[in-house]
């Protein structure tokens, strides 16, 4: 029975027995149960650590509002869901001055975490950082940065309806090997570095994001392997759209990436030593295949760079494909392939011609 109906027989005239005997729910937004509800000014931090220390799943929903923190809110549980009443009615902020992550999935106690944090949803609200606020670092752990949501080794891990932005490093990132996370329909933008930051991660799914205006890049990746990112909208970031060191096995289909100060899309390794950049051993990122990815107006469209550790030489084919993408002033470059080899094939790809708007 929903709750509506529930309460509805209540007011129809049932024995206030009856009424009181109804569980003690309240209700989301969208009619689902709220094990914990949260009014602006209560303490979201004491909501969540005091969830009950088994495996029950807990609902926890913050009412319409703004919430403003003195510092991050971390939660090491598994099994819960972190519900607003919508991104434009719900705020998670930082108070001013206050430099800190605003909300951390999985032990932020350790540099390395020590357990799996499973099963978490965030969804339907707003959360706002400090993008001008202190160090990228966190001063208590220098281990953790001031990104706005941190996810630690999760697993099985929703991001979802969520509007991002002023943030003192990363957006979104997540670390440590967190794997089955689903990045999706969020509005990300204003990081002081990159939008989302991929770190060592498993398979991932980044879908239905507008990810734009960030510092550095929109989506920025160190090892990523066997995961989807299609249909975002990734445009107007300070150097590239999407960078991609040591990627493997992955599908980018349907983005629309465009108004990037750099490159569309930057393929290249994981780096060694910076200064001269050097790389890993064979960590050239490879395997991946581009479908249907439409290029506008960036300084290039995919841009490679390698080195004598990390090439394409070996390969009989080009390890990537690019396939029915389209470009419009975002020429591609790829240089010194005779030295390192091609890097990327183009198979059905095609160059747009600008058309004036007198024509």
């Amino acid at each position: 029975m929903s709750g509506r109906n529930m309460w509805g027989r209540c007011w129809a005239g049932l024995l206030t027995s009856l009424c009181l005997a109804l569980p003690q729910l309240a209700l989301a937004n969208d009619g689902a149960a709220c094990d914990r509800q949260v009014k602006p000014g209560e303490n979201v931090g004491m909501v969540l650590n005091g969830l009950p220390q088994d495996d029950s799943h807990q609902t926890v929903c913050l009412a319409a509002g703004e919430f403003q923190l003195d510092g991050m809110l971390h939660l090491e549980r598994s099994n819960v869901t972190l519900r607003g009443a919508g991104p434009d009615a719900t705020t998670l902020r930082l108070r001013e001055g206050v430099s800190s992550p605003v909300l951390v999935l999985g032990d932020v106690h350790h540099q390395e975490p020590d357990m799996t944090v499973r099963n978490v949803t965030v969804e339907d609200l707003a959360i706002r950082g400090r993008a001008n606020a202190g160090e990228e670092f966190n001063s208590e752990r220098p281990y953790l940065s001031n990104s706005a949501l941190i996810v630690r080794r999760g697993e099985n891990i929703e991001l979802t309806d969520l509007d991002i932005r002023d943030c003192r490093s990363a957006c979104v990132l997540t670390e440590y090997h967190s794997s089955d996370v689903r990045i999706a329909d969020n509005v990300i933008a204003g990081a002081k570095w990159d939008g989302i930051s991929l770190n060592r991660a498993g398979p991932t799914r980044v879908v239905g994001n507008i990810v734009r205006d960030n510092t550095a890049a929109g989506i920025t990746v160190e090892y990523l392997n066997n995961s989807e990112i299609s249909n975002n909208v990734v445009t107007d970031n300070g150097s590239h759209g999407i960078y991609l060191a040591d990627a493997e096995h992955n599908r980018f289909a349907d983005n629309r990436i465009a108004g990037n100060a750099e490159a569309g899309v930057f393929l290249t390794c994981s780096v060694r030593h910076r200064d001269p950049v050097l790389c890993w051993d064979n960590s050239f990122s490879r395997d991946n295949v581009f479908t249907n990815n439409t290029f506008e107006n960036n300084q290039f469209g995919y841009q490679v760079a390698v080195d004598k550790a990390a090439n394409c030489l070996h390969s009989e084919t080009p390890p990537n494909v690019s396939r029915g993408d389209s470009f419009l002033a975002s020429p591609n470059q790829e240089p010194a392939w005779e030295e390192f080899g091609r890097c990327i094939a183009y198979d059905g790809s095609r160059t747009l011609q600008q058309v004036s708007s007198g024509d």
